[in-house]
Order: structure tokens, then sequence, then C-alpha cells
């Protein structure tokens, strides 16, 4: 469908007409005194929703000065103005996050004659800083609140768990010790321990949520690894105990941290049934899943698992099926791997409880799912048409800072996504996919396609606006693009100093795809990313308020990037004059084909105190000055000559 011309507009009496030779009627024969009429902007009639400037505070004089330039101008050049501004981008991602008030209030808006949708006015502005600015303080508080840590320890106490339980008692301190120095604070520490139903009715050792470490120690110690007898043992049981517990009511994150090396009673459901299982159905007292995670769901537990052989796989499987996402599994082989397992689950939950406790004021539908791990097969599927949005790289620092629409590029594209997703998060499912691009004129050629692996990630809500689907997305291809300019800079700058890391920092480009299929109603949007062979090892090194990960858990060129990533944090602050803070930093390493080695970082937040745009995790001057509040300069910000914030 061809899109509707645009109208030609008089300057001087604003009137509209069709073609350029109506208009020039008007001028030479309808009213020739439009054509002598010096174009004064005093003298010209105000447009139709014209509004005064108006006095706000000084965080949000630049959006209704921006605001102001977007109402006024000429529908001529509604498009160049358009352009200048990255304000209506950001207002309209915020409306699609779904607010009902937002949303309600983006239904009453008039539409814009040329643009043929809403107008962004003063109103719908002030609505969407003042939930901004609601919102801010109780977001800080709940990712502040997120390293408040509750674990309980769930343990196989039978005969072959001796040498764990000794290593989960002679390692508490120092587990302990390290969170605590990487800015996460103990509530809670709690021990359940399960045996069999051989051992007896009452083959439990439970010691609920205590503070004091001699305490659990001291509990730890009185355990004695005996028991057993048939090859499984009443895991569930013990899942069911650690769940019931009285959980601290202070705790953000809750992880139960389950080691053991065999599965509960239940043949093909749990484990292949090479070994005795004196209950092959399962026990009769066994709790329902179902029912077991659900109760785990509501209490916002987070379940990790200590992998130290192979026998509790199909367990986990099964397990997955009701947690509802990938149960992250630690190699927990060797005892002295439990401090690191532990460790690590803790800032895994730290980021994931973070990112998922936002507040909302509506309960959203969701979209059905069922998990899939195996990649379908390819021949079997269909290939889709759609496009690819990709934003462009900002040409300066100044681009970014002032708030100039960053430009996109579009390019068609075949594609294939699988039926089912692989993987849950917080926030979205993910898919595995292919896309094909052509790389000939003849675009029905197979003959030269390049052909990208990809992965791809459809929120789960369903979107509340469905025309502004698509400004879901927008937000999180905004914050990468800055991040990814910014890394450039940052790059270009360190490999110059004396403090040169031989690591180059990188940023995941997220790009939007759009599928078009005959039955459906409106496109399918997906966020589309590269995909990652093998099973890269994500570590988290900050989140968007004043979390660290903890450097002596990390060996030394780990301690080298968590300085880098640190680094790079204070960087965009001082490139920018003080405008944004690129933070909440996670990533995985790789050397690429020229041989050298990249810090690949994913999913950033920024803040930024002056203009309302990178969504929820945008915490301002409040996540800005909570970072330089604990950051210390390294190395690295001392050979770029970087300088703490004053006041």
């Amino acid at each position: 469908m061809m899109a509707k011309p645009r109208p030609f507009e008089c300057s001087v009496c604003r009137a509209l007409f069709k073609t350029k030779p109506d208009l020039a009627v008007h001028l030479n024969k309808t009213s020739p005194s439009c054509k002598t009429t010096p174009k004064k902007r005093e003298e010209a009639s105000k447009p139709e929703n014209y509004l005064p400037k108006i006095r706000v505070d000084s965080e949000k004089r630049t959006d209704s000065d921006l605001l102001l330039a977007m109402e006024t101008r000429m529908e001529r050049k509604y498009k160049q103005e358009k352009m200048k501004s990255g304000l209506e981008s950001s207002i309209l991602s915020a409306i699609a996050d779904g607010d009902e008030e937002l949303v309600s209030a983006y239904s009453r808006m008039s539409l814009d004659p040329v643009a043929r949708a809403g107008r962004i006015d003063e109103k719908i502005v002030n609505s969407v800083c003042s939930k901004a600015n609601m919102n801010m303080e109780r977001i800080a508080r709940l990712i502040s609140q997120a390293r408040h840590i509750g674990i309980c320890f769930l343990l196989d106490t039978t005969g072959s768990m001796c040498s764990y339980i000794n290593g989960v008692k002679e390692q508490i301190v120092e587990i302990v010790a390290r969170l605590e120095a990487s800015g996460c604070g103990i509530e809670g520490l709690a021990f359940v321990g399960y045996k069999d139903w051989c051992d007896g009715i009452n083959h439990f050792e439970i010691l609920p949520f205590t503070k004091s470490i001699s305490e659990f120690k001291s509990f730890v110690a009185t355990i004695c690894a005996k028991g057993g007898g048939d090859f499984p043992e009443d895991v569930l049981g013990g899942l069911s105990r650690a769940i019931s517990l009285n959980w601290p009511l202070n705790s953000g994150t809750r992880i139960i941290f389950h080691l053991g090396d065999a599965p509960p009673h239940g043949k093909t459901i749990f484990h292949d049934g090479r070994h005795r299982d004196d209950y092959e159905n399962g026990h009769p007292h066994d709790p329902p899943l179902e029912e077991l995670f659900r109760y785990m769901h509501r209490k916002k537990l987070m379940y990790y698992f200590g992998r130290i052989n192979g026998d509790c796989d199909r367990m986990i499987a099964t397990f997955e099926r009701y947690y509802g996402g990938k149960i992250e599994t630690l190699d927990s082989a060797e005892v002295c791997n439990i401090l690191r397992s532990v460790t690590e689950s803790v800032m895994r939950s730290v980021s994931v409880t973070q990112r998922s406790d936002f507040p909302t004021t509506v309960d959203k539908e969701s979209l059905p799912f069922s998990i899939e791990k195996k990649e379908p097969n390819w021949a079997q599927l269909l290939r889709l048409d759609g496009t690819i949005l990709t934003l462009e790289l900002p040409t300066s620092v100044e681009e970014i800072t002032s708030f100039a629409k960053l430009q996109d590029k579009i390019k068609k594209c075949r594609l294939q996504i699988a039926p089912n997703p692989f993987a849950k998060g917080s926030v979205r499912l993910a898919y595995f996919g292919k896309i094909y691009y052509s790389s000939s004129k003849d675009s029905n050629s197979s003959a030269s396609e390049i052909v990208d692996d990809a992965v791809f990630k459809e929120i789960i809500s369903l979107p509340k606006v469905a025309d502004l689907d698509r400004w879901r997305y927008m937000t999180d291809l905004e914050a990468q693009t800055v991040a990814a300019k910014l890394a450039i800079e940052f790059n270009s700058r360190l490999f110059r100093t004396q403090q040169n890391p031989n690591i180059k920092t990188k940023f995941l480009m997220t790009k939007l795809v759009r599928v078009f299929k005959k039955e459906d109603v409106a496109p399918r949007y997906l966020a589309y990313e590269q995909r990652f062979r093998g099973n890269p090892n994500m570590v988290k090194y900050t989140n968007n308020v004043d979390f660290v990960h903890d450097a002596e858990s990390l060996d030394e060129n780990g301690r080298k990037k968590l300085e880098i990533a640190l680094a790079f944090s204070h960087f965009s602050h001082d490139i920018t004059d003080g405008y944004l803070l690129v933070c909440d930093l996670q990533g995985v390493s790789y050397v690429d084909a020229k041989g050298k080695e990249i810090l690949l970082l994913t999913d950033p937040a920024i803040h930024c105190s002056k203009h309302i745009r990178f969504g929820k995790t945008n915490l301002s001057s409040i996540g800005i000055n909570k970072f330089f509040k604990k950051h210390v300069c390294n190395k690295y910000c001392l050979a770029l000559g970087l300088k703490m914030p004053s006041g």
C-alpha cells in the first residue's frame, strides 16, 4: 500500500493543498497577499494545539524545550524536526511498557494530521515524567533490596556426601565474606539435610534461618553422613521442607543451593533405571512437582543445583518443565568448587531479581508457551518474510548528549523461528532461529544466500497497545547502540595509554525483527541477537546501583576485565560531561578471528539525569551517585585521566 502524499502548506495562512499546482493557484490568484506577506513568526497564526512554554524544574526543562519545538514546527518540516529529537521515541517507549494510566492517556491523544499517529503534547510528557519520578526511588529500593540475601543449603546427607557436608561447613565463612565484599548482605543462612525413607519417617535435619555464622557451622558439624538404601533419595521431601522455611522478610534475593549426587524416586521420570529403586513409581508421600514449584514461585525462590555427577541430569530436565525456565547447574564435583559455585549463584540471582521486580500498575497477559530445548528440523520449517531494523551508531558524543534521534536502517530478509522457545527469562522468551540474506539482486535465488544463526527474544507479556508493540523493544536497542558508541571511544583512548589491556570492549548489538504472517492482524516483533555456539561463561560485573562482582572470586584475567568494566562506566560519565553513566555490565569473553581478546558486554542500563530516556533501569542521579559513592578509581581510570564528580 502506497503512503498517502504529504499535503502542501501555505506558510502564511497555513492552508493545506493536495498538489503543488493547487498551492500555486492559491498564491497567485485566490490569495495573492500570502505571496507578498513576509513570513514573520510573530505575525503568523499559531498552529492548532499550540502550547505556551511553561516553567519546570531543571531536570525537565530540556524535555519541555524539545516538546515546544516539536509542537510549533511547520508541517512541511515535520520529518526534519522529528529527526532532530529522540523525545518522541522515548515517550512512545514509556507508553508501550503498559502502564494503565499512560495507555489511557495515549488513547485520548489527538491525531497528528501528517504523521497519522498520536500527537505527543505537554500533558502526555508530564504524565510520563511524573511516572518516571515516582518509580525511580521505588525501583532503586527494590534493586538495593535484591542485595539482601537469604540462602538455604539443601544437601543429601547420606554416606557418599560426607566430604561435601564438611566442605559447606569449612567454606561458609569465606562464602559470607566474599558476598559481603561484593556489596551483598546476608539476611539469613539455613540448612536442610535429607536422607531416604529407609532411614525413618523423620529423615530430615533442619536449621531454620539464622544470621549467626557460628550457629550455622555448629549445626552442620553435628550432621553425620550416613544412611540411604537404594540408589535414589528423598529429594522431593527435602525440597519441600526448604521451600516451607520461614524465609527472612528483608531478603530481596532468596536462594536454594542444592548439593546432591542422586535423584528422587521415580524410574524414567528422574533416572534411567540402571540402579535399584524401591519406589519406581515414586513414593506415595512425594509432593506433586507442580505444587512444589508453584509454591517456590510464590515465595520468589531461586533454585541452583551443584552438579557432582551426571546422575541427576534427568532430574534437572524434569524440574525445568515446572520451574518455568533454565535451572543453572554449577560444577561442584570438587569440594573446593563449593565456594565458587555458591558465590556465582548469588551473583546471577541478584541480577535476575533486580531485573524482574520492577513495579507495574497492571497485570499483564502473557504469551502461551512450552519449553523445547532441542533445535527444530529447519528443513521442515517455512521461511517467513520479514524486515530487520538496526539503529545506526551516533556520529559523535555530542549527538548522544543533545538527545538527537538515532537513525535507523531497515533491510528485508527471510527467516525461520523455532515454534517453541528454548529458554525463559524473567521478561522474555528465547527462540532458536535463522536469518537468510540475499547477496544478489535476485532475492529469490538461494545460490548466494548468507545464513546467520540467531537467537530471537520475545517479550512474554502481551502489548497493551498493539500499534505500539515495536516500541517496547526500542529502549534496549537505543541503550546498546549508545553504549556501543561509547565503547569505541573508550577503546580508542585506552589503547593509546601505557595501560593498554589488549582487551577490546564491545557491546552485543540487538536488532529488531518484524515478521508478517497472512493470518496475523498485526506483525510480530522480536529482538534479534547473534547466537553463540557452545556454553560461554556469562559474568555479571555490576548492576545499576552499587553491586560489584567480588574480585577475589575471579582469576587474574577476570579481575582485569572487572577493572575494565568499572573504568568504562566511569569513562562514560566523564566523556559525556556527566550526562549519563553506562552500568549493569555483564558479558562473555572470546578471541576473534584476528586473535584479539574481546570482552563482549550485553543488556546495559544507562542512567541519565537530563532526559527521560533509556527505560525503567534509568535511575537518573540516584543511580549515578550510588555508583560513584562506591567506586574506587583503578589503573585504567587513572591512565585515562578520569575525574570523580564533585559534590
